[in-house]
Parts: structure tokens; C-alpha cells; sequence
């Protein structure tokens, strides 16, 4: 019987999983094991041994799958930002593709003819229009980078392949200016982001007392490297301008607008899939006829903005104050005049609206935990359509249960790649009611 810390001497892969892993079969268990590929033959350790599974680190690749490739990251398989850079991409789209219908068949009984082929990213590489480094001085010196995957351990590096390279750009000179200075210990992390006309926006988290002195310091690196420049010494609210525009600007719908959205603020972080997004949203809108529409969890108006020109109305819910901020001031900005916008937690505007006005079409974009508690208020409601936008397949399998249990049908779910080299997948699913 395998246990915690056995050797396993030959493993062979044969399948992904979703989180990243390669699965094989040892007496009769299924094994996890992180950077591998179908095809491989491995050794490996167990380090977590359940009733049903286990969890094993890679020793040793015995013999290589014939669909391996070499991974250009020097530090792929110690930073945790990526789990396939060794898989060629459209074996990673494939597999995508067959997690996800996968995740929906078993646990919602999706039948595969409503899944929908995967929307590939254009570009697997350097898509990624933000992110969150972290920072810290270990023997005088300033290590930046993602954790170590399962760990809070930052593994160094220069160059990141998925990045925009605006932003590895603008990481490298901060790296150098901070290094060996007096504020570099007191800055764990920096966030960066990059618009769609490469304007670029740094934030500093700052725990020390001499912010001033650092915003002084930092100032003509900014200036010189064409950035806007933020210090945050708190929460979200507490932001303090160095220098530059607060906003970085993204393009959504046919005509475009332009969507504004500031420090501490969330966008999509692959701006060429959001816009696949947004039309697969606005398209379907358009099809269903939708007159009076619902948006939660709406941010700065990603969706609601686009769907406010083929509607009646459209209301967005967002929790966050400045999210909120910025979507009316897109909303004035854009000229889209048929949007409302309320800052509450989804829930408790869900309940109120509810009360005040009849919405034929729900959209929802919940963060990786899902909506769980918005949906049993939808099975209430009864909208016609729900539009459920997900970066996590496993809670919106979780979360269509309910529905398809009570009076809502499965039109058909739409999986796309935001995130290559990684095992993440984005999707929009509509559900009808039948009853």
C-alpha cells in the first residue's frame, strides 16, 4: 500500500488534471504529479497520501513523452506562475478543452454537445497584462518574482515569458533602482500594468514610515522610464499618486470603447481574449432580445458598458467603491447613458433590485469562489437567461447545480484559453429558464 513519503519507481502519465498535474495509476490510486506530460514514465515521491488519491514531487523523468518540448523559462518548475510551459500549446488548448468538459459532466451531467470548442488565445506568449511580483531582501541583495508554487518562497527572475514586455521592461529598471536601497526591505510587492496603448502603471506596497522620501527617490525613475508611479501604504484606499495618469485605459465591443481603470482596480488580464469575451457577451444580448439586464460582480463596466448599448437598461453591482467609481465615469466618458451603477455586495443588491425591477437576463463574473449564495437568490428570482462568466470550472460546476435542479436549462457553455502556460480556464455559459 503506497504511503506518505514512498518511492514510486515507474508511474506512468496518462492524463492532465485541473490544477496543473499529470495523473497516473499505482495499485489501484490515482497520483498527482506536478510538471509532467501524458506519455511520460516517471519516478516520484508521495508526500500526500488520501483515501481515494495521492499527491507525489516529480524525482525523475524515466522516459519522456514524444509530445514533451522544452520549456524557454529558465525557472519553469520552480516558480509557481506557470504548470505547462513543457507542453506544446495546442496540446495545452486540447487538454483544456477535455478538463473542462470533463469538470461539467461530472459534476453538473453536462452532456459534451453543449460544450462548446475552446477559443485559443492569439499569442501564448507575453499576454499578460498584469501582475503582482513580490519582493524581498534576502542577504542584501533584492530578489522579484512569483512564490514558488504551494509556498511563500519568491523564486528570482529577470525575464517572464507570459509577461507583456512592456512590464518585464519596467520590473527590471524598479529592480535595479530599488536594489541595495534603505526602502527595498520595507516594499513586498509591486504591482504592475500595462493598457492597450502600452501606457504602463506601477504600485508600490509600502510598509515603512518615509513615504515621502521613497516617492522623492523613485520619482525621476518614473519620469524616465515613462511609467505612472503609485505608493499604497494600506488597504485599496490609501493610494498616493508619485507621478502620471491614475488610469490605464482597455478597448472593448464593435466600436470600441474605451474603458478606463484605476490603481488597485481589476481588468481582465489578457486583453485580446476580454474582447473575445465581451463580443460573445454583446452577441448573445443582442440574440436573446434582452431589454432590462442585471450585471453583478460588474467591476468598471467590462461587460455592462458594451451590453448598455444593445439594451434598455442595464444595471451593474460592484463592492468595491473605486471599481465603481470608474465604471460611472466610463459610463459618462463612453456616452453610454442607458447604464446605472450601485456599490454593494452582490447579495444585498440582488435582494433589493429584485424588489424595485423585473431583469430578463442576469450576467454574472464572480471572482475563483463562484456565487454560490447569488444563485440560491436567482432560483427565487427566475430570470429568464442567467450569463454566468467563470475562471474557475470547478466552482461553476458547483454553482450550476442548483439551477439545472430548479427550473433552468443548459443552452451551452463556451470555454476560452485566457491564461497559456498555465492551467486555467475562462468561460461563459447561458442558462434558460424552462418552467
Amino acid at each position: 500500500m503506497t504511503r506518505a513519503a514512498d518511492k514510486i519507481t515507474s508511474l506512468q502519465i496518462e492524463a492532465l488534471a485541473y490544477g496543473g498535474s499529470g495523473l497516473g495509476y499505482h495499485e489501484g490510486k490515482v497520483v498527482f504529479v506536478p510538471m509532467t506530460a501524458p506519455g511520460d514514465r516517471v519516478s516520484c515521491v508521495v508526500y500526500k497520501n488520501k483515501k481515494r488519491f495521492a499527491k507525489a514531487r516529480l524525482e525523475r523523468v524515466l522516459e519522456p513523452s514524444p509530445d514533451r518540448c522544452a520549456a524557454p523559462c529558465p525557472v519553469f518548475g520552480e516558480c509557481g506562475g506557470c504548470q505547462w510551459q513543457h507542453l506544446p500549446y495546442d496540446l495545452q488548448s486540447d487538454w483544456k478543452q477535455r478538463i473542462f468538459s470533463d469538470l461539467l459532466r461530472r459534476q453538473s451531467d453536462i452532456p459534451d454537445n453543449r460544450i462548446r470548442p475552446l477559443i485559443a488565445a492569439p499569442s501564448p506568449w507575453h499576454y499578460r497584462s498584469r501582475a503582482q511580483l513580490k519582493m524581498r531582501v534576502i542577504d542584501g541583495r533584492l530578489v522579484m518574482g512569483f512564490y514558488r508554487r504551494g509556498s511563500h518562497y519568491i523564486i528570482d527572475h529577470r525575464q517572464c515569458a507570459i509577461l507583456h514586455p512592456r512590464l518585464g521592461e519596467v520590473a527590471a529598471i524598479f529592480r535595479d533602482a530599488l536594489n541595495g536601497s534603505s526602502h527595498a526591505a520595507k516594499i513586498p510587492q509591486m504591482d504592475l500594468g500595462v493598457g492597450d496603448d502600452e501606457a504602463v502603471r506601477i504600485l508600490l506596497h509600502y510598509l515603512g514610515e518615509d513615504r515621502d522620501q521613497l516617492a522623492a527617490f523613485l520619482q525621476p525613475v518614473a519620469l524616465a522610464a515613462q511609467v505612472a508611479l503609485f505608493l499604497q501604504t494600506g488597504d485599496r484606499g490609501q493610494l498616493h499618486r508619485v507621478c502620471g495618469a491614475e488610469d490605464l485605459l482597455i478597448e472593448v465591443g464593435d466600436p470600441p470603447l474605451q474603458l478606463a481603470y484605476g490603481p488597485g482596480g481589476f481588468a481582465q488580464i489578457n486583453l485580446a481574449q476580454n474582447r473575445k469575451l465581451v463580443s460573445i457577451v454583446v452577441e448573445t444580448v443582442r440574440r436573446l432580445g434582452a431589454r432590462q439586464v442585471l450585471d453583478l460582480f460588474c467591476g468598471m463596466g467590462n461587460l455592462t458598458l458594451p451590453v448598455a448599448r444593445e439594451v434598455v437598461s442595464v444595471t451593474g453591482v460592484e463592492d468595491f467603491p473605486q471599481s465603481i467609481d470608474k465604471a460611472r465615469f466610463n459610463a459618462c466618458n463612453q456616452g453610454t447613458g442607458r447604464a446605472d451603477f450601485y456599490c454593494a455586495q452582490a447579495e444585498e443588491a440582488l435582494a433589493r433590485l429584485s424588489r424595485e425591477q423585473v431583469f430578463d437576463l442576469v450576467i454574472l463574473d464572480p471572482p475563483r469562489t463562484g456565487a454560490y449564495d447569488v444563485i440560491k437568490q436567482l432560483q427565487r428570482l427566475k430570470p429568464r437567461h442567467i450569463l454566468y462568466v467563470s475562471c474557475e470550472p470547478p466552482t461553476l460546476a458547483r454553482d450550476l447545480v442548483p439551477l439545472l435542479r430548479n427550473g433552468y436549462a443548459l443552452d451551452w457553455s463556451q470555454p476560452l484559453d485566457f491564461f497559456p502556460q498555465t492551467h486555467h480556464i475562462e468561460s461563459v455559459t447561458l442558462l434558460r429558464r424552462t418552467g
